[in-house]
């Protein structure tokens, strides 16, 4: 099977998008009779056709559950219950929801966390129709291999539930609407679940042909069943299987590193397919194609882009920013700041690919200022196409041009002066047409390594150093571990896996939530810039603290709180409906 998951059919539009039915009620029958459908090797195809496809839109956005369609269930409820970010926005009044978790003042009505559990169990759904339909009568090669891809889908959203919510329903069948399911005995059965299914699918799994392979990281193979399973028995505490089962993926020798000049096309349009990616969502733009918009991570973009109302965007020829005028929910915090310019240093190639500074922003990037322009104030370009310099101007011209910087003078909130470039939506990640065109990218073979060594550290084994030092030699860091110890893979696995989801659920199974958490939302500053907040005649980017406590003044009750928010609510709405399920903590 070569990208066969680009597309959705109308066939399957029809059977499977039934609605905003609640996601453990999805009715077994479409359209078309199971008796009809669910026959041939083109059959099996087209059911995982629809089983990727479910997996990259609803892991995309929420749009058509309960949250709507602003938040992104594979980074969002993750990614603001850490300390990887502030959850900022406009002002204290904006991005609301994201702050509530960040800060840790959120309640199981919380449509962030509603509309993200509802979200991966609408993917599961469609990995049971590939599943529990063919699996009895998987008598060929391509009908096993189809059943195997669900398998490690299913294991994979079942893992994601358990990363933020304790013993939520196992989804092992197709639930009929009168069904109500209860909660998992405990954490370790849906690992054992999840282990369970990629064991059963790796016999009938391709690989990966070797690095350069492009198509075998667009799809589940054999190296992510195993990155899968290896994550589950990590989170279960069996280090011994997860060394195993991480080390199968390493010793394949069909992943690597990209080089460190490279790193900043991680999750970008230029690095889709890259060496280092363990398993990602594809995504290719075809106007002929309804859905692109629901599956593209429509309001990505704007979610975490850079405040456009508050900061003068570069603008000029060569530009990687897009004209688009983003939200700006997602800024570095002062934490993560502080800990890559301790770490990898200013310099790094790490630091560079992950977050960018004022300066660098002001006096870096193209403006249109830094350009010749004709009569008609266009510019100019050479006979090679080239844009023509601005003749005579240097940095001491960009320190006084009012055309760029933090123009408003209430600042961008929520900032320290580092802009998130990691996952930035740039112009080589914009169609013509203005859709996003990068690929949803799962697992990485750096967060492969990082989870080896790990589990190395776990159990007094030096083999996974050199695991270690490979990610740490990769971002140029200063400091380069000389010997293993859990310190030292938990720190480079919050520089690394920045932004990636994986924070909030670590910090909890290693014990170290209370204390890495426990500052969360009570300091949001603001960054301004002196020329337009004091009318200074240079620029020069500050912190304003005057009201960076702010929400623990309006949110007394905020904070991390062990036995409350270790785990997320069952959302109200699932509670609701069903009787026989309950938060973790209310057992």
């Amino acid at each position: 099977m070569k990208k066969i998951f680009i597309a959705l059919t109308v066939v399957f539009a029809a059977l499977f998008l039934t609605g905003c039915e609640k996601m453990l009620e999805i009715q077994k029958k479409g359209v078309i009779s199971m008796e009809d459908f669910y026959q041939t090797d083109e059959d099996a195809e087209s059911a995982l056709v629809n089983a990727y496809y479910q997996g990259g839109r609803w892991l995309s956005n929420t749009m058509g559950t309960a949250a709507g369609w602003n938040e992104c269930p594979l980074l969002n409820p993750f990614e603001y219950a850490s300390d990887d970010m502030f959850s900022a926005g406009e002002n204290k009044a904006d991005g609301v929801e994201g702050n509530q978790i960040n800060a840790f003042w959120y309640n199981d009505a919380s449509s962030v966390i509603t509309g993200s559990y509802q979200a991966y169990y609408m993917i599961i759904t469609a990995a049971n129709q590939v599943i529990c339909n063919f699996e009895e009568n998987a008598d060929t090669p391509v009908k096993k291999r189809c059943v195997a891809e669900a398998r490690v889908l299913r294991a994979y959203i079942h893992l994601i539930l358990a990363s933020g919510w304790y013993n939520p329903p196992i989804a092992d069948h197709l639930i009929d609407a009168d069904e109500r399911p209860a909660n998992a005995k405990d954490q370790n059965e849906i690992l054992d679940f999840i282990i369970k299914d990629c064991d059963a699918a790796l016999p009938d799994l391709t690989e990966k042909s070797g690095l350069g392979d492009k198509d075998g990281a667009v799809k589940v193979t054999k190296g992510f069943a195993n990155a899968i399973k290896g994550k589950a028995m990590l989170f279960k505490g069996d280090y011994a299987g997860a060394k195993a089962a991480l080390k199968a993926v390493i010793d394949s020798k069909k992943y690597d590193l990209v080089p460190s000049d490279k790193m900043s096309t991680l999750y970008h349009y230029s690095g889709r397919g890259n060496d280092e990616s363990i398993f990602e969502f594809n995504l290719v733009y075809d106007a002929s194609v309804d859905g692109y918009y629901q599956r593209a991570q429509p309001n990505f973009k704007m979610l975490w882009g850079w405040r456009a109302s508050r900061v003068k965007l570069p603008d000029g020829v060569g530009t990687e920013l897009p004209s688009d005028s983003p939200w700006g929910w997602c800024n570095p915090s002062k934490k993560f700041v502080d800990t890559i310019l301790e770490n990898d240093g200013y310099d790094s190639a790490r630091r560079k690919a992950w977050i960018k500074s004022y300066d660098e922003v002001l006096y870096e990037m193209p403006y249109n200022d830094d350009f010749e322009k004709d009569e008609e104030g266009k510019i100019k370009f050479d006979n090679d196409g080239n844009a023509v310099p601005r003749s005579g101007w240097g940095l001491a011209d960009k320190k006084k041009d009012n055309y760029r910087g933090v123009t408003d003078p209430a600042g961008l909130y929520g900032h320290v002066g580092y802009f998130m470039w990691k996952r930035l939506y740039r112009q080589e990640d914009k169609t013509a047409s203005g859709e996003i065109q990068w690929n949803l990218v799962i697992m990485r073979y750096a967060e492969v390594l990082l989870m080896y060594a790990e589990a190395c550290a776990q159990t007094n084994d030096p083999a996974g150093l050199e695991a270690l030092n490979k990610v740490q030699r990769r971002a140029q860091a200063k400091h380069i571990s000389s010997a293993l110890t859990l310190d030292e893979v938990k720190k480079e696995k919050y520089l690394e896996c920045w932004l990636e989801g994986s924070r909030f659920p670590d910090l909890v199974r290693w014990g170290d939530a209370e204390k890495e958490l426990k500052n969360n939302g009570t300091y949001l500053p603001n960054f301004k810039d002196a020329m337009f907040s004091l009318g200074e005649a240079e620029h020069r980017g500050y912190i304003d603290d005057s009201d960076a406590g702010w929400c623990k003044v309006s949110h007394p009750e905020m904070g991390f709180k062990k036995e409350k928010h270790s785990y997320f609510p069952i959302p109200f709405d699932e509670k609701k409906v069903n009787p026989n399920i309950h938060d973790w903590n209310a057992q």
